[in-house]
């Protein structure tokens, strides 16, 4: 596998998997902003966080574009052979 390829398949595997926590964790800081800035409202909805299959969904997509850039990238390479 070409090097260029395999850089954007882990950076893209990588990002799929940073998703789900990045935006759970902004939805949280946001929920936490909206509540403490508005006293009136006893009590808010704290629906509208993703999914556990959306969670690991995106995990095993991003496992397996950075497994198969591994693989790939390992394979298509020639066995190295020392200096004489």
């Amino acid at each position: 596998m070409k090097t260029p390829l395999a850089v954007v398949l882990i950076l893209m595997g990588t990002l799929l998997i940073m998703t789900p926590p990045i935006a759970d964790y902004l939805y949280q800081r946001h929920l936490v902003e909206l509540m403490t800035k508005l006293t009136d409202y006893s009590s808010i909805s704290l629906g509208g966080d993703m999914s556990e299959p959306y969670h690991f969904g995106c995990w095993l997509a991003g496992v397996t574009m950075i497994v198969v850039a591994v693989v790939f990238s390992v394979r298509g390479r020639s066995p190295v052979t020392p200096l004489e």
